[in-house]
């Protein structure tokens, strides 16, 4: 099973203790506000804020270093466009497994 990481925020703060913290607090405050409109979205099958909010996320997943879950993303995102739940098993399960480790980050 694909694990997330935070390799890309050491990149992109170039090992900076302070930005990194900084990049990872944005995650932590967005990730869960996401999550929960996603949810919404799809209770009241709105298919188009749904798949907009996936597409939030599937950036989350990514900067995650969850490639398998960011291609997920993408195409449970275009199956949303086209009025199809299809994948999102397998997309919500990445965001569970985001969830988690963020949380404990």
């Amino acid at each position: 099973m694909e694990q997330p990481n935070i390799e890309y925020f050491i990149k992109l703060s170039n090992n900076n203790a302070s930005f990194k913290q900084k990049l990872i607090e944005v995650v932590k405050y967005e990730l869960p506000l996401e999550i929960e409109f996603y949810i919404n979205c799809i209770k009241q099958d709105d298919w188009e804020k749904a798949a907009e909010t996936v597409h939030k996320l599937r950036h989350k997943i990514g900067v995650l270093g969850m490639e398998k879950g960011y291609k997920v993303a993408e195409e449970y995102e275009k199956n949303l466009r086209e009025g199809s739940k299809e994948m999102q098993s397998e997309f919500e399960q990445s965001l569970t497994i985001i969830n988690q480790f963020v949380k404990l980050l």
